[in-house]
This record gives structure tokens, sequence and C-alpha cells, in this order.
């Protein structure tokens, strides 16, 4: 098998597989029970959480444990609104192209009354500054725009995004998914209120994440229990976060790597162009606004879903967009929002590599490509 699709999942790393292993025949003991193996479980959580903080930028901030990206951005968004909009109306800033969890947040606060602000984005998924500055003129309590774009790579300007947020007297929150691993980490230092992480895109398990707060920063709970210091009720899931804490503890590794990693996707693309061609590329940016782990292409006439069902015939994982929505017959939203039609938005395919990808793999895509192309393109009308 040849795995490209980094971006909806990792496979989970030796780090975090030994240390759940290891785990599982200790740590069974209920973090909140006052035995001795109780506490064992809590020295353990506690560790975890400090490592996962230190991680991303400790100083300065909490971490609150979750199930995930999508209950932590949950979290902020409506732990942020919910004291807020108890006593005066609360406005929302955020991008056209964030992850779909974020955008059924958005859809369901807009049900109920609230203005919700979608900057949009050029051609490439770079985020409009004039339009965002322009969202922010008017009286504004929260903006969420994500780290790391996840359909294309992109990578937006945390610290200037939060510097214009806090201008406009509004709680700053990031949706950093895909960043940890991929690019460097301090949230404090950038200026971050509140930041969304999840372990199973950085080698550690899915059914875990977390929530960055900067001390302070007020949220109110979404499932209410002594938990997470009053944040977040339910007995914790200790194997996965001692899971998500190896896989963190790592991440500079990670990060050193993705040199070589930036090195194979360029061979891809050119392979390709070379190989499979015509083709365009989406998210087409400087290198220093990429992560280089993520390659977004179409081929004119071909259906993105069709040709990830026909490189699965050939054993390769691909991806036509985010996770999420993955299953549906609906065109890509961020590329909708790049302004292609909706023809168009159907016809991204997205390679994301890790650290894992080898030289041959890509090579074997490459050379597979032609025969895929040919059984992928739509019937003549």
């Amino acid at each position: 098998m040849i795995y490209l699709d980094a971006n909806a999942t990792t496979p989970l790393g030796a780090p975090a597989r030994d240390a759940m292993t290891a785990a599982m025949a200790q740590f069974f003991g209920n973090p909140s029970s006052l035995h001795g193996r109780g506490q064992a479980g809590r020295a353990q959580l506690e560790h975890a959480r400090q490592t996962v903080l230190a991680a991303v930028g400790g100083a300065g901030g909490k971490i609150v444990l979750t199930s995930g990206a999508t209950e932590a951005n949950a979290l902020a968004w409506h732990g942020v609104l919910a004291d807020r909009r108890q006593r005066h109306a609360v406005r929302v800033v955020t991008s056209a192209v964030e992850h779909p969890s974020i955008g059924a947040l958005a859809a369901q606060l807009r049900t109920s009354g609230v203005e919700v602000i979608a900057v949009p984005v050029d051609a490439q998924g770079r985020l409009d500054m004039r339009a965002y500055a322009a969202a922010l003129a008017e009286p504004t309590t929260l903006v969420s725009i994500m780290a790391v774009q996840n359909e294309l790579g992109g990578i937006y300007p945390l610290a200037e995004l939060a510097r214009l947020a806090h201008q406009a007297g509004a709680v700053f929150h990031t949706d950093a998914t895909q960043a940890p691993g991929r690019i460097p980490l301090n949230f404090h230092g950038m200026g971050v209120d509140l930041a969304s992480l999840s372990a199973h895109k950085a080698g550690g398990p899915a059914g875990v994440g977390a929530l960055w707060l900067r001390k302070g920063q007020r949220v109110t709970p979404l499932v209410a229990g002594h938990q997470e210091d009053g944040l977040r009720g339910g007995t914790e899931n200790l194997l996965g976060i001692i899971g998500m804490a190896a896989a963190f503890a790592g991440l500079s590794q990670q990060l050193s790597g993705m040199a070589q990693v930036r090195v194979l996707r360029d061979r891809l693309w050119r392979g390709l162009v070379a190989a499979a061609g015509p083709l365009t590329r989406n998210g087409d940016v400087a290198p220093e606004d990429e992560t280089g782990h993520v390659l977004n292409v179409a081929w004119p006439g071909v259906d993105g879903a069709r040709l990830v069902r026909s490189l699965d015939l050939e054993d390769v994982c691909v991806s036509s967009g985010a996770a999420c929505a993955s299953g549906t017959q609906e065109p890509s939203h961020v590329l909708l929002a790049c302004g292609h039609a909706p023809a168009e938005a159907r016809a991204g395919l997205r390679f994301s590599l890790s650290a894992a990808t080898t030289p041959a793999e890509i090579d074997e895509v490459i050379a597979l490509m032609p025969r895929v192309l040919a059984r992928g393109r739509r019937p003549a009308s």
C-alpha cells in the first residue's frame, strides 16, 4: 500500500503505539479515583498534559484535553460566545475555507441569529487581508482562522491575524489541526487565545485532541463536570492521551523531516507534469507560504472522487478533499471559494505526504497515473 492521505489521518507512529501498549497493563485506573491505581493514572494524565503544552509553546497557556479538534473547535466557539450572548450581541469572523467542523458551527450559529462573516480568499487560497481588516471594522467577539489549510497546505499568518483581531477587541482562535509537526508552533508567542489540536494528524491515535487556552481566557463548558478543571465532563481517554503526548513529544523531529517531505512532494509534481499532463495545481503559492507536504491537482474533465477510487484499485490512498466531507457529491468548498466552477471544484485530487513516504512510492505513483487517468476519465457526453 502507498499511503498519501496524511491530512486525513496519519498512521499511528511507533512512539504513540509503544507508549499506549506499555500503558494498557499499568494505567487502567480512573484518573478521578483516590486509590493508587487511579492516582497513577492521574499522574500520567498530567504528565501528558504538560508534554502537549510544552510542544506548542507552553508558557502562558493551559491544555484542555478533548475527543479531538472538532470538539475543541466547538468548545472554543460556544465557550467564548455563551457568556457574552447573555449580555449583548455577538459577531464572529472566520474564513471561507475552514474545515467542515468550523463550517458546521458557523451554520448553526447563523440559524440562531448570530452574524458570522466568512472572509474570502484569492485563487490560490490566500486570505484576503484587506477583506479581513474590513470585517474587523465592526464590533467582533470571536475570530477563528485555521493555521494550515487542510486541502491546499497553505499557511496563514497567525501572529498578524491575532494582532489585528486584538486591536478590534476580539478573541482569536485557530484550528491548528494540520500544523503540529509541519510548522513551528508557539501559540503564546503568536498571540493566539485558543487553539484546537488533534492527535491523529501527527502520528497519534484518533479520538483524542486538545484545546490550548491562553492563561486568563474564559470559556463556558459544553458538558458540565469536574474533569479538565471543570471545562469538560466525562472520564478521560487516558490511553489516547498518553499516545497523543508521545506523538507530540516528537514534533520537533517531525518538523526537521519536513524538508525531505517537500523534496518528495516537488518530485511528485514534476513527475505528474511530465508523465500525466496536462494538469493544474491548486494552492500554488510561494514555498514560505505552504507546508511542503500537500499537492492538490486537477486534470481537465476528470472527477477527483473517481480518481480516488481508481487509485484505490492500485492500492494507493489519496483524497479529493477533507476527510470529513468525503462520500458526498458536493464540490470542494475550498476550491469553490478559490473561484473554481463546480465541475472544476470536483476535480481536485489531494496528495498529502508524510515522513514515511519514500522516493520509490512517489515514482510508482507517477508511473501508474496515466493508466489511472484513462480509467478515471468521465465518459464522453
